[in-house]
């Protein structure tokens, strides 16, 4: 099972007009009627389906709290192996057989083709409601239970304001003090002269300082703590302007880093990263951070920095320390603030029916104009030409028709715009970012199957991220379950792994040749593993198509009555 995501580009559009406008013309390119699913479809009305215009509309306003710049969608491509379909296809198969249609005799019925399709589709939609209900659960998520009874952007404010006091009081009582943010709302306000913006990143702008006596630096400071003058120059908040100038001498200002040395690592860009780690009392567990090669300096066994980054990497190990340790006890202090006060923030785990999604089955798949087999293909095939007019060497001639790619299904060339052979049943999921059960947009919980899971929490010890080896993971095992698929080993994301670690230690030294069989593995052999996490409560697919009333069809009635003509022999102590 081969399943990837695709963010939105919100700088292209805002909208997903684009994309389910895309999807539309598949439709018109297959000569199809096919609409949209999502987690309502039930078998008992198989031929339901949404309309192209509500899923942008319904997609497009559900939006939560990000500006415009963020993805406010995702896309996934969910498409099984060639062996899974075959499964699958089985299945069909013995479901088409049960009500009367034997394979052999119906072949080449056109009706019977149809609805072995059609129950195809039905199983791909099944799987996805199921799919879709581990991609919630995967987020680790919970989502408030009574929206009415959550505190408002005013009470919510001062909930955070006590809540910060109250722990601030209570890290104390361990020895533990945090630095406060930049305060930038001072009362004492000072006029700096020749204060220049170089850039503006959001909230923040990226200043240079004319210092008596450290000459000219360059510093971010918050665009709030900006005000400019009449003649010209800008006034800052006295005790940041302080706090920037002590940066610079900082900057300026090389330190003994007294912790432990204990690895060297390396960055995609090849960079050596140096990671430190030092005992604190205060903490179980000993601080790290991490400081890149070129920020070092290293004498005589002895690592040294400047004492800014040292400070900066001390409080972040810190906050991050405090985060891990005591988050959960900040969690407490918020809730029983918020309970005295009358709100109601109990929650509940994220469920499949509190996303927005809506899918589409597509039954067939293009070659597109720049794909490398018909790029290939195209040149070869300009070359052939060329020879055969000047009446080149036909050696040669054959030598290059016999090097063209061709579908593995049909054996024809492969060419941009032409139809690829075998099954190509698969599904396009248009997920919302936000949940749809809250309707207030501060309330919605943000939801990225592209952010990486992380040890981190929100301000309220909520988790970051989304395990995407492991929601993989459970995509295969919910597969199996409910297809009854016995999963050889060789199909399973261990083995995948583990040729795929292989394949990348040997990248250097094997040949284009097996590169290609390497890639071409890859996109095989995208199974994934066997796993012992609990997943949802799959049916059995089996009793699920058993209870399809009527499978769907476009064929017309004096087709399917041919059908039924063809088959009513066999079928008459069955009722057809």
């Amino acid at each position: 099972m081969h399943i990837s995501f695709t963010a939105h580009q919100a700088s292209g559009s805002t909208s997903c007009s684009n994309l389910i406008e895309y999807l539309e013309k598949e439709n018109q390119l297959q000569e199809s009627n096919e609409k949209f699913f999502n987690s309502e479809f039930q078998c008992t009305d198989a031929s339901s389906g949404i309309d192209g215009t509500k899923v942008l509309r319904d997609i497009d306003t559900n939006r939560g709290s990000q500006n415009f710049e963020s993805s406010n969608f995702y896309m996934l491509n969910i498409s099984p192996s060639a062996k899974e379909l075959t499964h699958m296809e089985s299945l069909a198969v013995d479901t088409l057989t049960k009500r009367g249609f034997d394979e052999d005799s119906n072949r080449e019925n056109v009706y019977y083709i149809e609805q072995k399709d059609e129950l195809m589709k039905i199983q791909m939609k099944l799987y996805t409601q199921d799919l879709m209900n581990e991609y919630a659960t995967n987020f680790g998520r919970e989502i408030y239970c009574n929206e009415e009874k959550l505190p408002n952007a005013v009470e919510k404010k001062e909930l955070n304001l006590e809540t910060d006091q109250i722990f601030a009081d209570y890290l104390k009582e361990k020895g533990i003090e945090v630095d406060s943010k930049e305060e930038t709302k001072s009362k004492q306000w000072i006029e700096v002269n020749n204060i220049q913006i170089i850039e503006q990143k959001g909230k923040s702008a990226l200043i240079q300082l004319d210092l008596e006596e450290g000459g000219k630096a360059t510093v971010f400071v918050p665009k709030t703590a900006l005000q400019l003058q009449e003649n010209g120059n800008y006034k800052l908040p006295e005790n940041v302007y302080h706090a920037k100038v002590n940066e610079v001498i900082d900057k300026n200002t090389l330190s003994t880093i007294n912790a432990d040395f204990k690895s060297v690592s390396e960055l995609k860009n090849k960079e050596k990263v140096f990671n430190f780690s030092i005992q604190d009392q205060r903490f179980k567990e000993p601080l790290t951070y991490s400081i890149n090669q070129k920020d070092l300096t290293i004498k005589k066994g002895e690592y040294f920095t400047s004492e800014h980054l040292l400070k900066e990497k001390t409080n972040k190990a810190i906050q991050k320390a405090i985060d891990k340790e005591f988050g959960k006890d900040k969690e407490r202090i918020y809730q029983e603030l918020a309970h005295k006060k009358g709100f109601d923030l109990s929650t509940r785990p994220l469920t499949g029916d509190d996303l927005l999604w809506y899918g589409k089955i597509e039954s067939s798949r293009t070659y597109k104009a720049n794909d490398k087999f018909a790029v290939q293909n195209k040149n070869t095939l300009d070359l052939i030409n060329k020879l055969e007019q000047t009446k080149g060497d036909k050696k040669e001639i054959k030598t290059l028709k016999e090097n063209l790619h061709r579908d593995k299904e049909t054996g024809k060339i492969i060419e941009g715009g032409d139809k690829k052979g075998g099954m190509q049943i698969h599904a396009h999921v248009v997920v919302s970012r936000h949940d749809k059960t809250m309707k207030n947009p501060r309330n919605k919980l943000s939801l990225s199957p592209l952010a990486n899971a992380k040890e981190s929490r929100t301000q309220h010890g909520e988790k970051i991220g989304f395990d995407r080896t492991v929601f993989f993971q459970k995509g295969e095992k919910v597969f199996d379950t409910k297809f009854e698929y016995d999963r050889p080993k060789e199909q399973t994301f261990n083995h995948y792994n583990q040729e795929k670690k292989e394949l990348k230690g040997l990248k250097n030294e094997i040949t284009g040749q097996v590169k290609g069989k390497a890639t071409q593995f890859l996109l095989e052999h995208s199974g994934l593993s066997e796993i012992k996490q609990q997943i949802s409560p799959v049916a059995s697919i089996k009793k699920e198509l058993g209870i399809v009333a009527n499978i769907p069809t476009n064929l017309p009635k004096g087709v399917i009555d041919f059908a039924f003509k063809t088959v009513r022999a066999m079928g008459q102590d069955m009722g057809y």
